[in-house]
């Protein structure tokens, strides 16, 4: 009796799959429209219509564990990134406290010496309308009543 030794043989899964085959052949085809097409549903998100209630519970475990392996692998990269805007925050908040004290420090332009309107309304002869104006800004600012030069 002989035996022989027979190696069992397993297939492999192809690391590219058939609708990314699909897709590069249309587009060495040249149909670059059906290619990009093929492209995109080749390359489309399987996880993207999947909805956590409507799985099962084991389902729900292979989901979770999938999740969480997926987060741990993207951890580093996301901790990254927020370090990155945390910097760039305290930057910007550095920033803004140094120009508010800048503007704070200087003093306010001054305005340009220009007639009131009741100089105005003397010069044009209105003297009763310039009287008038006068009283009225009398009685809404007390505090500057006959500060005028």
């Amino acid at each position: 009796m002989t035996m022989t030794l027979e190696r069992p043989t397993t297939v492999r899964p192809d690391a590219v799959q058939q609708p990314t085959r699909d897709a590069v052949d249309e587009l060495y085809a040249g149909d670059t429209v059906a290619a990009f097409r093929a492209i995109d549903a080749a390359t489309a998100d399987p996880t993207e219509h999947v909805h956590e209630w409507e799985l099962s519970d084991e389902q729900r475990q292979v989901w979770e564990a999938g999740y969480m392996v997926g987060f741990q692998m993207a951890a580093p990269a996301l901790m990254a990134e927020v370090l990155e805007l945390r910097s760039r925050l305290e930057q910007a908040e550095h920033d803004a406290d140094r120009y508010y004290a800048e503007m704070c420090r200087r003093p306010a332009p001054a305005e340009p010496d220009r007639p009131t309107f009741a100089e105005i309304s003397r010069t044009r002869g209105e003297d009763d309308r310039a009287a008038r104006h006068e009283a009225t800004m009398d009685r809404m600012f007390p505090q500057y009543a006959g500060a005028r030069a």
